[in-house]
């Protein structure tokens, strides 16, 4: 891949990347002219140089730059294939038979209504947003192959993996628990202390139908999976904090009482769960958000501009920094 600033510059602008390579592609006064402004009977042209001094002069801008450099880096490296357009579809469809038995005839509007608020202009918006997804996990999948190692040790620091397992009693509403439900939760309560094991008072009584026919297993689960989103703040904090072994008292959680117990945090063992199942679905690609510029600068770019060269490893630096310093200045 080689990169010059007028296809970087285009990449982030309303203008297509038709015209650096083209050898009929207008100059003036060796600029590349990527736009012809009239006004007055006059022409105002509009050059790739410009445009990158724009996009470049603030943080952000340098963030959707390196974006679009990473992006034609993708493109060419991981080109958009049959597999990742069937995975945004089958994204796509479950979303709409979701919104479909949740909302019935208003879910057409409700759907437009959230996509709207996202910044996507429509479904099929939001579907192009996807395949680009799946191709930057595909992107990174390749980078944690090969360097599977060096990015679990960093993974296993900074994340705190564990195996844990989980049990759910249900409640309509968690401040005013039904009597049934009360019972329920104080039998489950009692269990915990007795001899039966973990494993199967979840498969007994969990109301968790996502972890119920695992005996409550919830597999790798870290400081990053973002659990409390389902089972609330509480449950992913204790889940955190317990030691092998240990099991929880009853936590108060989103839609019901939980109970919680790690069953490991060795890291032999859960880097074998991990790399036996590696996928675009893994934890490693998730967990740090800085892995885009260590796997970008993996590979040899050539640059065909000194300025885009300079501008890109600068961004990767500050981006590099900014992780350690996150990280308490340690890498």
């Amino acid at each position: 891949m080689k990169l010059g600033k007028c296809a970087a510059a285009l990449v982030v602008t309303s203008f297509l990347l038709t015209g650096c390579g083209n050898s009929k592609t207008v100059k003036e006064d060796g600029k590349y002219v990527v736009a012809s402004l009239s006004k007055n009977k006059k022409d105002k042209n509009i050059f790739a140089d410009d445009i990158f001094k724009d996009i470049t002069n603030t943080n952000s801008g340098k963030s959707v730059y390196f974006e679009a450099v990473l992006q034609q880096l993708m493109d060419d490296k991981f080109p958009i294939d049959s597999d990742m357009k069937t995975d945004a579809n089958r994204t796509v469809d479950q979303i709409k038979a979701y919104y479909e038995n949740q909302y019935g005839d208003n879910a057409e509007e409700q759907l437009n209504t959230i996509l709207s608020s996202s910044g996507y202009s429509s479904l099929d918006a939001y579907r192009e947003a996807m395949i680009k997804a799946y191709q930057k996990s595909n992107f990174l999948l390749d980078y944690v192959k090969k360097n599977f190692d060096k990015t679990f040790d960093d993974y296993y620091t900074q994340a705190s993996p564990r195996e844990a397992s989980i049990i759910k009693v249900a409640m309509a509403d968690v401040e005013n628990p039904t009597e049934t439900e009360s019972t329920k939760l104080n039998e489950v309560t009692a269990l915990i202390s007795s001899s039966k094991s973990f494993g199967d008072i979840a498969k007994d009584y969990s109301d968790d139908t996502t972890t119920k026919m695992n005996k409550g297993g919830l597999g790798v689960v870290d400081s990053t999976t973002g659990i409390s989103n389902i089972y609330g703040k509480d449950v992913e904090t204790k889940i955190l904090a317990l030691n092998p072994g240990e099991t929880s008292e009853v936590i108060k959680g989103n839609d019901g009482y939980y109970f919680v117990c790690v069953t490991s945090t060795d890291k032999e063992a859960i880097k074998k769960v991990i790399k036996k199942d590696l996928s675009i679905d893994s934890p490693l690609l998730a967990y740090d958000m800085y892995l885009p510029y260590i796997a970008y600068q993996s590979y040899d770019v050539k640059y065909s501009d000194k300025d885009v060269k300079k501008l890109v490893n600068g961004i990767i630096d500050e981006a590099l920094k900014e992780r350690e310093t996150n990280r308490g200045g340690t890498e």
